[in-house]
């Protein structure tokens, strides 16, 4: 629960970033759909009961940020990045048996950080119909 959670703020914080510059706009057309994928592993492979719904989209009422809170966001989007994927591993590392099922969210929390660091282009997501009731 701690990493999805975790992953709605990281979503919610990259929204915001996108409309405050051009710079995160690209990034995180590339970082969404490793966002949804990260989220279907969760929701999927490792059992967790999801709580909170990932924003689709920022809601029509929200207060663009600054540059600098922007940039700020996505700093620490790296940094939940980092600290979700050491969690994943101490999981993996806690269970009797290393599960598989934790290695595709172990490897996307990488993969998150690396698109927004510039590290790597992904592909625009292309929802699936209809889509998950946790993607709102």
């Amino acid at each position: 629960m701690t990493v999805w959670d975790g992953l709605v703020a990281a979503r919610l914080a990259g929204l915001h970033a996108a409309v405050a510059s051009p710079r995160w706009r690209a990034r995180q057309r590339h970082a969404e759909a490793v966002e949804f994928d990260l989220a279907v592993q969760l929701a999927r492979n490792c059992t967790v009961g999801t709580g909170l719904a990932i924003p689709a989209r920022l809601p029509g009422a929200a207060v663009p940020w600054s540059a600098e809170r922007a940039d700020a966001a996505v700093a620490a989007v790296v940094s939940f990045c980092s600290a979700a994927e050491a969690m994943l591993r101490r999981a993996g590392e806690l269970t009797p048996v290393w599960e598989d099922s934790l290695l595709g969210p172990v490897a996307l929390t990488r993969w998150l950080a690396d698109c927004w660091t510039g590290c790597h282009s992904g592909c625009p997501l292309r929802l699936p119909v209809p889509p998950p009731t946790w993607w709102r």
